[in-house]
């Protein structure tokens, strides 16, 4: 399970956040690519370093620096609004 022991690292908590409003909306929904690429971009940063790497923005590229990337970069495409139908009785 993702822990962030270090308080404040603001990208990493966007894209948690990101992930979990899409996941728990009724008007959007994601592909299986964008939940994959989330997945690479949790085990990249739980992996990295002496685990969760908060400094993968800065300096050279790294996995997770890619995986970061890739799942932001796929929110465009892979994100569908969804029209909800209300149940009527």
């Amino acid at each position: 399970m993702l822990r962030l022991t270090r308080s404040g690292h603001r990208p990493t908590i966007d894209v948690l956040n990101t992930h979990t409003g899409i996941a728990a909306s009724k008007h959007k929904t994601g592909s299986d690519k964008f939940y994959t690429l989330f997945a690479e971009f949790v085990r990249a940063f739980e992996e990295s370093g002496e685990g969760y790497e908060v400094g993968y923005l800065d300096g050279n590229p790294t996995e997770v620096t890619r995986a970061y990337w890739a799942f932001l970069n796929c929110i465009k495409d892979e994100v569908a609004r969804v029209d909800v139908v209300e149940a009527s009785d």
